[in-house]
């Protein structure tokens, strides 16, 4: 574990906000070039993304804090402190984010944007999400530095053994746990790489984009089954498998994908004969 990655002075530089920042530059780098080799604004593009990167943060707040609540109530904090992602001090960096909520209110607004602008939709958001997908295999070696997003105990050879002090630690004393921050980081990345060369030769605009949604649903859904979820964000249990609000949100995201790579490979024979 590295949480603070360096100090300047006396502030302190997180590792997860590095690769927060590494992220949205390498994605939004990745998707103007990719615009521009479309024919696609690329000033708008990069509207765009400065959107997804606002909205994104938001997102992920407004999940966290609607599935920790109980951390918002006297005497363990106040409600004001819920419109803050910062921690303050000399520590410059985000904290209580939860990345599904991000995607969310990141994919609704873009498209909003895209269409408010006269955007070609589907074929613009067909850039976008890769990026989207390699975000994620960056930002979650942050998570792997700062000791969150650990999964549940294992005994096998590719499991990882936290320091005292760290969460994982205080949740399963001196267990070794699943790599969950690898698994999706790696899956991220893969995910990168199949959605670019989808992005290649795309059977139909939106294809990209509705295969960037059933993935990372998939991903979630399988991913929840080895990680730790804290007791607030549970709804109910399936036998001995919890199903909590990522889940929920997982299974939205999942069901959205399908219904959209349906109907727009059933439209394209009609568009074809016209």
């Amino acid at each position: 574990m590295h949480p603070i990655l360096f100090r300047v002075g006396s502030y302190e530089i997180p590792s997860y906000g590095v690769a927060l920042t590494l992220a949205f530059a390498a994605g939004i780098w990745i998707a103007r070039r990719r615009a521009v080799a479309r024919g696609i604004d690329e000033e708008r593009v990069i509207d765009v993304c400065m959107l997804i990167l606002l909205t994104s943060i938001v997102g992920a707040r407004l999940l966290w804090v609607a599935t920790h609540t109980e951390q918002f109530r006297a005497p363990l904090g106040n409600w004001s402190d819920a419109l803050n992602p910062f921690r303050g001090g000399a520590y410059v960096g985000f904290t209580g984010l939860s990345v599904l909520g991000g995607v969310v209110l990141a994919t609704l607004s873009a498209l909003a944007f895209l269409r408010w602008k006269g955007l070609p939709v589907l074929r613009t958001a067909d850039v976008l999400a890769p990026s989207v997908a390699l975000g994620e295999g960056i930002t979650r070696i942050g998570c792997l530095l700062n000791g969150c997003c650990f999964g549940l105990p294992c005994d096998s050879w590719f499991c990882l053994r936290f320091p005292p002090g760290s969460p994982a630690d205080a949740a399963f004393h001196d267990q070794a746990v699943h790599a969950t921050q690898l698994y999706s980081s790696a899956v991220g990345f893969g995910t990168f790489v199949a959605l670019s060369l989808l992005l290649r030769r795309p059977p139909f605009d939106g294809a990209v984009f509705g295969a960037f949604l059933v993935l990372a649903g998939v991903e979630r859904l399988l991913l929840d089954l080895v990680r730790h979820q804290d007791p607030s964000v549970i709804w109910f249990e399936i036998g001995a498998t919890p199903f909590g609000a990522n889940q929920g949100v997982s299974v939205v995201l999942l069901a959205v994908g399908i219904a959209v790579l349906a109907l727009l490979a059933a439209r394209r024979p009609r568009a074809q004969a016209a």
